[in-house]
């Protein structure tokens, strides 16, 4: 009887494959640590401090409200969240926008899979301002003003997820009324963010968007905790035409702006990787630019402790001024 006998060459592919695994870890570390190291080699702010251009009282009176308890977290489906859709077309009626959704400011929709198909109520609250030259692409500004809600008997706040993001969108849709864009603006408060962005997915499923006329996707998801002073703007690794104005941005600001958190695991190991991870995801997967601007995940993140009182106000006015300086930046370019 003839063994069956394994080529050297399979033995070694064997032994390349086990040390391969043995070291994987170790490797994903290391790429971890040398992308840690060139977001900390990013520059330092030069500006000691924001100008005041938005009406931050406003601003926080909005968040305010919105991570109040009347609205009790504002989940989808739930009680507080149809009142939260109802106080944002009022706020957009008071602003002036003109109506962007199906039904007047609403975009009502049914998601259709996952437990997000059990939620009624779904809906966008969509206004724009026109831009003074029509023939330029949108910029689309988006922030979602869904939360976890009521769970377990206890209110998930969501004020720095994200009503923080909300409350800016509404103070530069108060600026913009009164500084009018070259481009035109959509100003979009998401619904179901939390349960699989939804609301981002249905502006293009009902074709209330059309990639070809969006010059770029501004998202705003938590923005108001100051974990080190530092403020992450994702999405220039997959857009590199994007990085030269937000490095002007990053000269422009008195926070920590850093480039990244947008790179694969082949590049950076297991450092996080938020390409996918808010409501800027339907348009990078329609190949629509996009910045995300948001602050590094913090104890409060989806706790009940998200509450008005955690939030660090000096920190959140200078990151709200400088996402206007993005969207100034980006309507100029």
């Amino acid at each position: 009887m003839k063994l069956f006998r394994i080529p050297l060459w399979l033995w070694l592919l064997f032994v390349l494959a086990g040390l391969g695994y043995a070291f994987h870890p170790y490797l994903l570390e290391q790429l971890n640590q040398m992308e840690q190291k060139r977001l900390l080699a990013q520059p330092q702010p030069v500006v000691a401090q924001m100008p005041q251009r938005l009406d931050f009282v406003q601003q926080m009176a909005d968040l305010s409200y919105l991570a109040s308890t009347e609205l009790a977290g504002r989940g989808t489906g739930q009680a507080g969240g149809a009142k939260a859709q109802q106080w944002l077309v009022t706020e957009f009626t008071q602003i002036g926008l003109v109506a962007a959704g199906t039904e007047g400011y609403l975009q009502p929709y049914q998601p259709t899979t996952g437990k997000a198909q059990l939620m009624k109520g779904a809906a966008n609250v969509l206004g724009r301002i026109e831009g003074s030259d029509p023939s330029l692409p949108m910029l689309v500004l988006t922030a979602h003003y869904d939360h976890l809600g009521l769970h377990q008997g206890k209110i998930y706040f969501g004020a720095d997820d994200n009503a923080s993001g909300v409350a800016a969108l509404l103070a530069m849709a108060r600026y913009f009324k009164q500084h009018p864009p070259r481009h035109t603006l959509l100003f979009a408060a998401l619904d179901n963010e939390e349960t699989g962005m939804w609301g981002a997915r249905m502006l293009f499923e009902q074709e209330l968007l059309a990639p070809q006329r969006v010059k770029l996707n501004i998202n705003m998801d938590m923005l108001s905790h100051d974990t080190n002073k530092q403020l992450i703007a994702v999405g220039s690794y997959h857009y590199p035409e994007l990085e030269k104005p937000l490095q002007q941005l990053q000269q422009q600001s008195s926070v920590r702006l850093l480039l990244g958190y947008d790179r694969p695991t082949w590049l950076v190991g297991t450092h996080q990787d938020w390409t996918l991870s808010s409501d800027h995801r339907e348009f990078h997967k329609r190949a629509v630019p996009f910045v995300y601007f948001g602050v590094p995940d913090h104890a409060d993140y989806h706790q009940p402790t998200d509450t008005v009182e955690n939030i660090d106000q000096e920190f959140y006015r200078e990151v709200s001024e400088t996402v206007l300086d993005a969207v100034l930046l980006f309507d100029a370019g």
